[in-house]
């Protein structure tokens, strides 16, 4: 009976009886040397994705265990040699002995290095520019948004028609303010990236305050096993700055991991040039002109950590955990400034030297959990998404200003400290359902965040090298925001017409306290965004585009704070805790032609809009530059893109826009209530990548760009230009990369003026910051560098108003 009972239960479990074989062997090169971290793929019969994997150890021996009976397809690969296939029948154990790989006789493997040029695909509000195994795919990612179409970047300032767009990485947004994201994408290498979105009209899946988004896609890795990098940075400009990292990516058949680390030291320097005419209570007559000289020297460390874990937990379920840290545990600014003020007859009647040092430190920590779940074969999805950030910066102030006669002689001393601390909690949630609906993809979803944050400033003045607490320069800010969001979004494409439809709702809820004003700026709202765009294709070589969005940018936490900050006794910066939020209306009618020529006309209109107003107080001979809702800004603008390979070593985009821009606020140091500040303006832009070798190892891209005029707030600007070059020269085999570059040859960007001349006002500043770099740096690539890694960010709305633009 026992017997019996042994042999039906074989018979009914028979797969689970299947006996398993390995299959084993060594993998060298023509001369017998040893090669590790050799991809190893297993594939059954007629199969395209492997069913396992591994890499050869450091002798370059490798196993592979748990395989059934059957037929099997082999593939060997890694960078710079010949990949080999081999196909077996197992019926037991087997060992392969010795794999000999051939070194390839071109270095131009696909998926190694392509001769491939970028493409670009333009729909409605949305630019895709793909840019993977292309020669684009170089240097940092930063670089690479400087080649893409529709994207000005200037120092850290990234740009998208005169806005700075909200920056999503793999649909994600990132946890960190805008110094932090320029450093992010510096330290991300461009061979990471897949493609970027340059989306200026979001659908109602993305946050209603993204009015403008870059949306930057990485690329999955597709094979098992290992490799990393170790790089380095060195610019040069008044003074050099440095950059290390290193980054390292596995994956097997159930996990990626990806971990990086990133140290910079920067010592940076600045000038401004300032003038300022103050007038009598009549606004006519002069009461004194002033002219400040003032410079910055800052120096600062910075730490950037990632990490993170890709987890397949079978074939319809995975799950992800990602941390970002950024911890900048020194930053140094040094002001000096000198301030020579003369009477209406332009007589020097007295002046005023200025010491200032600010220090201070932060910590950024970003942590993200990520399910994922398939619902059915047809591509139906569930998601579900949970951040947390940690935000702490302690900041000090130590201001000392001395006063002298006509004739030199010292007249006095003003002295005074502060110690700044703001302590921020954010907390998100999300959960999103897709599907097939009607011939399109329909999508639904739930979002809530809730912010804490806790602001703290003491006042001291110095009198006799003693501190004495100023009360009425002293606060504590207390905000507290919840938001509950929900959105449908509609998407189809069939014969000619491309539509995209969606509705967003967002509740918010704001609770701001401060010590010294008491509450204010208590608000609870509920508004709705809809946005939508359509395209039809006349012909195969001609389409039409339009589209509408409605979005909201909320005020950056430090915008709300009341705190004042002192760059000299009378140039004061301060937050506005009573700003409001603004909202945005934006239509454009597009024509594309080819794919590689565009037109674009549109118009903006944003209400409450969000800017920084620079006003002097004529009374006591002061400028403070405060955070303000305007009454609104609007631009119009009509743009022509247009990119092609004009051979096959010159690949050329060239944009340019001409606009109208204007904003609307009130002058509140002016009799008049309202002034305009507008303009009309001409941009042009201008990238050249040319491929300087037979195999595409050696490249240099050339840029240029010019700008007539544009308005910020209430300052006016003039005539911006640079031109920037940069080489790169791959080496052994792709293994190494050394990259040469200059950024604002011409140093024209030195002299970046901004005035101020309407009313009571009359003020102009001449800034000159680091604009013209020396660039070097040069990067290793170890263990498979054939494999593509899951580096990913968390970004989200919140996280970005940490920190002002």
């Amino acid at each position: 009976m026992i017997r019996l009972f042994i042999f039906l239960c074989c018979l009914q479990g028979g797969v689970l009886m299947a006996q398993d074989f390995s299959v084993s062997g060594k993998v060298t090169n023509a001369e017998n040397t040893p090669l590790s971290f050799v991809n190893v793929l297993v594939y059954e019969a007629e199969s395209e994705t492997p069913s396992k994997g591994t890499t050869t150890d450091e002798d370059g021996s490798f196993i592979l265990k748990g395989l059934k009976q059957g037929s099997y397809n082999f593939n060997f690969s890694y960078i710079g040699f010949e990949d080999y296939n081999k196909s077996i029948e197992l019926t037991s154990n087997k060992n392969f002995g010795n794999v000999i790989l051939n070194e390839s006789s071109e270095m131009l493997d696909e998926t190694v290095i392509s001769a491939k040029l970028p493409t670009i695909k333009k729909t409605g509000g949305k630019l895709v520019f793909n840019v993977e195994n292309t020669s684009f795919s170089v240097g940092s990612t930063m670089d690479l948004l400087k080649k893409t179409p529709g994207v000005v970047v200037i120092g850290e300032n990234i740009q998208v028609k005169f806005s700075s767009p909200i920056i999503y990485i793999n649909g994600k947004r990132v946890y960190l303010s805008s110094s932090e994201v320029a450093s992010l994408l510096e330290n991300t290498d461009a061979a990471y990236i897949k493609s970027v979105e340059v989306i200026t009209n979001p659908s109602a899946k993305y946050d209603a305050e993204a009015g403008t988004v870059l949306n930057i896609i990485t690329t999955k890795a597709i094979s098992i096993g290992y490799k990393g990098s170790v790089d380095a940075t060195y610019e040069q400009g008044v003074y050099p700055k440095y950059k290390f990292g290193t980054s390292h990516f596995y994956k097997n058949d159930w996990l990626n991991v990806y971990t990086s680390y990133t140290f910079g030291k920067r010592r940076e320097y600045k000038e401004d040039d300032n003038y300022v005419r103050f007038f009598e209570q009549d606004e006519v007559s002069i009461k004194s002109i002033w002219e400040t000289k003032f410079d910055r020297t800052t120096e600062y460390e910075n730490h950037n950590g990632n990490l993170v874990l890709d987890f397949t937990l079978n074939e319809k379920n995975s799950l992800s955990f990602t941390s970002n840290i950024s911890l900048t545990p020194k930053v140094n600014y040094n002001n000096n400034g000198k301030s020579l003020i003369y009477n209406p007859l332009k007589q020097v009647d007295s002046t005023i030297t200025t010491l200032s040092s600010v220090n201070y430190e932060k910590d950024n920590l970003a942590f993200g959990l990520d399910y994922s779940k398939k619902l059915n074969e047809k591509g139906a999805t569930f998601s579900a998404s949970a951040n947390y950030i940690f935000y702490n910066n302690l900041q000090s102030q130590s201001v000392s200003s001395d006063y002298f006669l006509t004739n030199n002689e010292f007249s006095r001393n003003n002295s005074f400290y502060s110690e700044l601390k703001q302590k921020s909690n954010i907390f998100t949630g999300q959960a999103d359902v897709s599907t097939m609906l009607w011939g399109g993809t329909f999508e639904t979803g739930l979002k809530f965040s809730n912010v804490n944050t806790e602001s703290k400033q003491d006042f001291f003045d110095k009198e006799n090298s003693i501190n004495i607490f100023n009360n009425s320069l002293s606060d504590d800010f207390n905000y507290k925001e919840n938001i509950f969001a929900e959105y449908i979004n509609f998407e189809r494409e069939w014969e000619k017409w491309r539509i995209t439809a969606g509705l967003r709702g967002e509740y918010t809820d704001i609770e701001a306290d401060s010590r010294s004003l008491g509450q204010v700026n208590n608000q609870d709202y509920f508004d709705i965004f809809p946005s939508a765009s359509f395209h039809y294709t006349i012909n195969e070589n001609n389409g039409i585009g339009l589209s509408y969005s409605r979005s909201i940018e909320r005020p950056r936490y430090q915008s709300l704070n009341p705190f004042k900050y002192f760059i000299t006794e009378r140039d004061i910066q301060s937050g506005n805790p009573s700003l409001v939020p603004a909202i945005e209306d934006k239509i454009t009618l597009s024509i594309d032609h080819k794919g590689k020529l565009f037109f674009e006309l549109y118009f903006e209109n944003v209400e409450n809009s969000l800017d920084a107003l620079t006003f002097q107080n004529n009374n006591n001979s002061s400028l403070e530059r405060v955070d303000a809702n305007l009454i609104k800004s609007y631009q119009y603008a009509f743009d022509v893109t247009y990119f092609n390979s004009l051979n096959s070593w010159w690949w050329l985009h060239f944009t340019t826009s001409s606009f109208y821009l204007a904003n609307e606020f009130y002058a509140l140091e002016s009799r008049e209530e309202k002034y305009t500040n507008d303009t009309f303006g001409q941009y042009l832009f201008l990238t050249n990548h040319f491929t300087l070798s037979k195999d595409r190892s050696f490249t240099a891209d050339l840029t240029g760009k010019y700008i007539s005029n544009f308005v910020f707030g209430n300052r006016y600007f003039k005539n911006q230009s640079f031109v920037n070059i940069s080489f790169r020269k791959d080496l052994w085999n792709k293994r190494a990369s050394l990259t040469l570059g200059v950024d604002d040859i011409f140093d024209t960007l030195k002299d970046m003026a901004s005035t101020s001349r309407y009313y009571n006002q009359d003020n102009y500043f001449y800034t000159n910051l680091e604009y013209r770099l020396f660039r070097l740096g040069f990067k290793y690539n170890f263990g498979n560098a054939r494999l593509r890694d899951n580096s990913k960010q968390i970004k989200t709305d919140e996280g970005d108003r940490l920190e002002g633009k």
